[in-house]
């Protein structure tokens, strides 16, 4: 049986709509053509962007005949193109006085003869791609995947489903239609609808930017001749007086073209879809289970939701703490306890994704305080967010506190100093925590030492990461049970994998949250074929998995609340080894929550060895933004070796980097980190990747501030060009920051040894220029414990050692050498990685000047852990579960899989496409002059 499709998140509150010109938002009708002497329609072309997809030629170029429907007037397209106004007026109507600007780009993609032309469709496609079509309807059916055929074009070769892809990555949502064969179409791979299931699509990331809509009547229900399918159809939309599907995809584009309109800038093609799904009106069917909504399009609702943005009935609830109102922010409130502190000095936010107002970080509640947030839903799973930043110590150290959210301890000795890398830098900690039983969330602070501090809290309803997202399983007992129905947001349908389960203890459910998360809490409703022994798995690829808990001896169906979990993945899975009586495992429900992990590139300055053009910068690949590129270029093609880099701006433990490729994407290549820019450690190397899209890497260790992908091999293309990259890892701790520090001499008040630890890069410590009279001078520092070292940083000012030596030391008296160096020639930066040494002192040891005659730093730092806890790089190591993935688990990249049937009732588990394939079928009624037939779908 196909399985789930894409992820359907619930969709975030919008932003209040942001002043801006209205932009013409184009919605493409990938057709026969359109009737130009419709007076009903006309007005919404924008014939100066239209194409002809068959003959290669532009209206601007070729004219009327380009696009004028090639079934006579008022063919096929014709009557789509009336269905797409009637959309857009309705939805229109529905903003009232709020200005609408959609129009339809006509693109024909059939032949004077009424040829339904395969290739004509993918370059349609491709063409409203790349020039700017926000909603790309497809009226077509067929029962395989089409690949262009094309050798003039630079997408030969890519199939319909790459196209639907690439339409995502510009921001397109596709509408299509399910056919009008009266069947449901779960039952048989069928594109476009099949486009966005990894079961039968085997390009990642496999879509998510198609939206099914069903043919309904003007009561909603569904028409003699739709098709359905509760896992691949959407919705229902009005499909006019003569119900095709055709017809009823053409409605629902229209709406999707004002939704998309009246969105804030930034706007996904998930975005507009989830607007769609989220306001349908529910309506039940002759037919049973219909849509994955169980719903109708609602214009109305759809739009009220886009200009009334919902609040979540408890919030969210967002405090500037010590502060006023700033923004979203109110003024402090709920706490007890505690002093306020404010400053005027300016918070460098840009370690932080989505940073609170300036203002919030600008002001603190300080000492042991408490706040407590009420009026929350019992039990609810809530995001609470706690925002940071050091206004009034100047070193690591100084002070040092724990916070328990409702009695479980959240951070222990947290040093905001340490964790942010000094004074007026922002950090912040996300919590995955539940309501107690009267919806209460008790937030306390206890100082350790130095008191303790917060700038701003944020509690709103968290994300349930798995709801309708991608989901496979094991297998499943029949249609009614596919493991979409534990994502589904709907407590009484479930995932079942069948009771001929019985014949092995193992079974198991994937859910794919499309990035990666560090997950907190995962939640279940086990129906009464419960899981005895069980294991929730995280991956970042389908292949390596990582065990966060083992549950062992469950006795009892019902609710299953696994929390404090800790544990990085995009792949979560229900690992189960042991049945009940039942023999086999079902689930109403699995929830997944946890937080984003940040994205340390985002926004930081970016680099590369060439550049295509100013329209492919390296810096939009760290714009957060998946529609544009940086691309090195084609003429790349005289050589195999490019470079992207991105300056981090500190030092940090790299634990992972995620890319996105472009259609050039490497062949092989190598993932780098350096502290200085210069030097580079390879931290993975990559050979033979032959596939473009998203590829994850979550197991890397090393320290660096920046990052390359360093391409030695190319594709086809010639060149390299990449969406995104993406980079995660912790900030690393400089354990002399603000420690006691001694030196052989100084050279007077403003030049202590003290200097060299504060954090300031405009401070130094200076031995004196008498230092002429010896060679040797040194600078140490009392760590305060003993600690196991890594990593030693200097900053030298043009007083640098030639020579000198890391020495370590249990009392300050007798010291052991780690490192010796000779012959340093230049100031600036010295990264001394891959030390191997534990000690309390530490003592930079200078035995030969430069012709200053003595040395000067503006910067030690020392970075490792404490002697009696392992290394941060072994912190990020956990062990790999030895489970592979089944013969029934997710197709390989281009493999495609058997059809697989139950012992007992024969239902499709996978397909893959028929051999002998019928040719593309339109789904709305049939052309002048050719019999009428109900799609055999």
């Amino acid at each position: 049986m196909p399985r789930a499709r894409r992820r359907r998140n619930r969709i975030h509150d919008f932003h209040a709509l942001e002043d801006r010109t209205l932009l013409t938002t184009l919605i493409a009708l990938v057709d026969s053509g359109v009737d130009l002497t419709d007076q009903t329609v006309l007005p919404y072309l924008d014939l100066n962007s239209g194409y002809d997809a068959y003959n290669k030629v532009a209206y601007t170029t070729g004219g009327s005949q380009t696009v004028q429907d090639t079934s006579l007037q008022h063919g096929h397209g014709s009557v789509v193109a009336g269905m797409i106004v009637q959309g857009i007026k309705d939805a229109s109507a529905a903003a009232g006085s709020t200005p609408v600007d959609v129009k339809i780009m006509p693109i024909r993609d059939t032949s004077s003869g009424l040829n339904i032309d395969k290739d004509a469709l993918i370059r349609g496609v491709f063409y409203a791609a790349d020039h700017g079509a926000s909603v790309i309807n497809l009226s077509v059916n067929t029962y395989y995947n089409p690949s262009l055929d094309d050798p003039s074009s630079p997408y030969n070769g890519e199939s319909l489903v790459q196209a639907i892809q690439y339409a995502e990555t510009k921001g397109a949502v596709v509408v299509t239609a399910p056919g009008n064969g009266t069947s449901n179409i779960d039952f048989i791979p069928v594109f476009p609808p099949y486009a966005d299931d990894p079961a039968y699509s085997a390009y990642r990331p496999t879509p998510t930017n198609v939206l099914v809509a069903a043919a309904v009547d003007a009561l909603g229900n569904l028409t003699s001749i739709s098709n359905w399918g509760p896992i691949h159809v959407d919705l229902g939309a009005y499909a006019g007086p003569e119900g095709a599907t055709s017809y009823s995809a053409g409605y629902a584009s229209g709406v999707a073209g004002v939704v998309s309109n009246l969105m804030p800038a930034g706007r996904t093609a998930r975005n507009v879809i989830d607007v769609l799904d989220q306001t349908v009106t529910p309506h039940a069917q002759s037919v049973g289970a219909w849509s994955s909504t169980g719903g109708v399009l609602n214009p109305a609702a759809a739009v009220a939701r886009v200009l009334q943005p919902l609040q979540t009935a408890a919030g969210p609830v967002a405090i500037d703490a010590g502060g006023g109102a700033s923004g979203s922010y109110r003024s402090d409130a709920y706490f007890s306890g505690g002093t306020t502190y404010t400053t005027a000095s300016a918070v460098d936010v840009g370690g932080v994704d989505s940073p609170a107002p300036q203002q919030v970080y600008q002001s603190a509640r300080q000492g042991d305080f408490s706040y407590t947030i009420g009026g929350l839903v019992a039990g609810g799973a809530y995001d609470v967010r706690l925002d940071f930043a050091e206004l009034s110590v100047s070193g690591a150290g100084q002070r040092l506190f724990n916070v328990s959210i409702n009695g479980a301890t959240a951070l222990n000795n947290f040093d905001v100093f340490a964790q942010a890398g000094g004074m007026n830098k922002a950090v912040a900690r996300d919590f995955i925590i539940r309501a107690d039983a009267s919806g209460t969330i008790l937030i306390s602070f206890a100082s350790v030492h130095g008191g303790a501090e917060v700038n701003g809290i944020v509690v709103s309803t968290a994300t349930d990461l798995a709801l309708k997202s991608p989901v496979f399983s094991s297998t499943i007992e029949n249609t009614a049970f596919n493991p979409q129905a534990a994502v589904d947001g709907n407590s009484t349908t479930r995932w079942s994998s069948g009771q001929w389960m019985q014949n092995t203890g193992t079974g198991w459910i994937t859910v794919d949250l499309g990035d990666l998360y560090n997950i907190a809490d995962v939640y279940m409703n086990w129906e009464k074929a419960y899981a005895v022994n069980y294991e929730i798995q995280v991956s970042p690829d389908l292949v390596s998995w990582t065990t966060l808990r083992a549950v062992t001896g469950r006795s009892a169906p019902g609710i299953d609340d696994e929390a404090g979990l800790s544990g990085v993945g995009r792949y979560v899975r229900i690992y189960c080894t042991q049945t009940n009586a039942t023999d086999n495992y079902s689930l109403y429900d699995l929830n997944v929550y946890g937080t984003r992990l940040s994205n340390l590139a985002a926004g930081k300055p970016a680099t590369s060895s060439t550049v295509e053009s100013a329209a492919y910068l390296p810096a939009n690949a760290v714009d957060s933004n998946s529609t544009t590129r940086w691309s090195s270029g084609q003429w790349m093609q005289n050589t195999q070796t490019g470079w992207f880099a991105v300056d981090l701006g500190a030092l940090y433990n790299l634990s992972g980097v995620q890319l996105n490729w472009e259609t050039a994407y490497a062949v092989d290549y190598q993932i780098q980190a350096s502290t200085n820019g210069t030097d580079w450690t390879t931290l993975k190397t990559i050979t033979d990747n032959a596939q473009k899209g998203i590829v994850t890497f979550d197991d890397l260790s090393g320290v660096g501030r920046f990052v390359r992908i360093y391409c030695t091999q190319t594709n086809a293309t010639g060149n390299y060009s990449l969406y995104d990259v993406k980079v995660y890892g912790t900030p690393l701790t400089d354990l002399a920051a603000g420690k006691s520090a001694t030196s052989s001499t100084l050279e007077g008040p403003g030049f202590e040894a003290s200097r060299a630890v504060d954090s300031n890069s405009t401070t130094r410590w200076s031995s004196g220029q008498w230092m002429q009279n010896t060679q040797t001078g040194w600078i140490a520092v009392d760590l305060g414990a003993r600690c196991n070292i890594d990593d030693v940083r200097l900053n030298w000012e043009k007083a640098y050692a030639v020579d000198y030596q890391i020495q370590l030391s249990d009392d300050g008296v007798n010291w052991t050498t780690i490192r010796a160096v000779t012959g340093r020639s230049a100031p600036g930066l010295d990264d001394q990685s891959g030390l191997s040494g534990s000690g309390r002192y530490i003592r930079i040891y200078c035995t030969k000047t430069n012709a200053t005659g003595n040395y000067s730093l503006y910067d030690l730092q020392v970075f490792g852990a404490p002697a009696s806890s392992v290394t941060p790089q072994a912190a990020l190591s956990t062990s790999l579960a030895a489970s592979p993935i089944t013969a029934q688990g997710p197709i390989a990249a281009g493999k495609p899989s058997t059809i697989k049937r139950s012992p007992a009732n024969g239902w499709l588990l996978q397909g893959r496409p028929k051999p002998n394939t019928p040719p593309l079928a339109r789904l709305g009624r049939p052309f002048p002059g050719i019999p009428s037939r109900k799609s055999d779908l």
